[in-house]
């Protein structure tokens, strides 16, 4: 197990490519980039296995970022693999299909064309998959993913549980301003950022987390871990990384 967990925090630093140390949730909640209820709230999802996808338009919006603390949420026996050619993957084990961007770059982690509808057929087959991609809004991320050169079938489009769109404010304040949840059609608006009081609540009550066998409860518990995480003291994300490994083995 422990190699394991070090080979995950290897797969994560790999997205790293700005350099210094990645971030972690408890830095993220303290810049006002996520809130505790947004982090418990993907916790609890993730803990049930979504599927996710962070986005922003610009470079260095923080959308790698966020993808690595969600990557950092996920129960202690799944393998972070990520994919280079989605077509050879062994998805017959419990892992989480990485990919570093969808995107036309020629670096390591990265897909495009044809090689992105294989890896969103992946959860067609019942595997969880997470990445990010550049886009502002929801509607453009969809056209990005199903027009050509990529061809996704909306369907599998609207397997993505999670959707979570960062921005910049003001040149330099990065805030996850909407996160998307999938429901039995499409997808609805979860969380969303208020500019006038710097918040982020969420809209109404989750269609997701039922549909994943979640209860209120399960979500409750979540955020009182995060909140004893924020309150422990420990910012580095491979600590923080601990911290929630403990939550999964306290259950």
């Amino acid at each position: 197990m422990e190699y394991l967990q070090q080979k995950n925090l290897r797969e994560i630093e790999g997205l790293n490519q700005r350099g210094g140390p990645t971030l972690s949730f408890v830095d993220l909640v303290r810049a006002g980039t996520m809130s505790p209820e947004l982090v418990a709230y993907c916790w609890t999802a993730i803990a049930r296995g979504a599927s996710f996808l962070t986005a922003a338009g610009p470079g260095g919006a923080g959308k790698s970022t966020v993808l690595a603390n969600l990557l950092g949420l996920l129960p202690p026996h799944e393998e972070i693999v990520t994919v280079t050619d989605p077509q050879i993957v062994d998805d017959t084990i419990p892992s989480c299909f990485l990919a570093h961007e969808i995107g036309s770059g020629r670096w390591y982690g990265y897909i495009w064309g044809r090689q992105v509808a294989d890896f969103f057929g992946l959860m067609a087959g019942g595997s969880r998959i997470a990445g990010c991609l550049h886009a502002d809004e929801l509607d453009e991320l969809v056209r990005i993913l199903t027009t050509p050169p990529l061809e996704v079938p909306l369907d599998h489009v609207n397997l993505l549980d999670l959707l979570l769109f960062i921005h910049v404010e003001r040149g330099y304040r990065r805030r996850v301003v909407q996160l998307w949840e999938s429901t039995d059609s499409g997808h609805r608006l979860a969380f969303a950022w208020n500019a006038e009081t710097d918040t982020i609540t969420q809209t109404g009550a989750s269609v997701l987390l039922p549909r994943l066998g979640a209860t209120k409860a399960d979500y409750e518990l979540r955020l009182n871990q995060v909140n004893q995480i924020l309150a422990d003291g420990e910012e580095s994300f491979e600590g923080v990384r601990r911290g929630v490994l403990r939550a999964y083995a306290q259950q």
